[in-house]
């Protein structure tokens, strides 16, 4: 895997599939050493990420719409737990974290 932003960082790999629709699950675990990360809603289903708590189809959660991209800002990056909600089991993301 080649490092990224010349860091010598290493981006890992946390893409998967919704689990369990309609229950959150975590996609990253807190990592005090992230430097940033970056989500794709790659099905045809809306997705809700958290870096704060549980993520949910609500107030405290961002919305990344079918196709949408989210990825950390170079400064202030969240170092906490990731989770995702979908209302729909089966359905994929691509993840990395730097």
């Amino acid at each position: 895997m080649a490092q990224i932003f010349g860091m010598g960082v290493n981006p890992t790999d946390r893409s998967g599939t919704i689990t369990a629709g309609g229950t959150a699950q975590q996609v990253m675990a807190l990592n005090t050493s992230r430097y940033g990360f970056c989500f794709m809603n790659i099905s045809d289903t809306d997705m809700y990420i958290c870096f704060t708590g549980t993520a949910t189809a609500g107030a405290g959660s961002l919305k990344i719409p079918a196709g949408a991209l989210y990825e950390t800002m170079p400064a202030g990056v969240p170092v906490g737990a990731v989770s995702v909600f979908c209302a729909t089991t089966g359905k994929a993301f691509t993840a990395w974290e730097w």
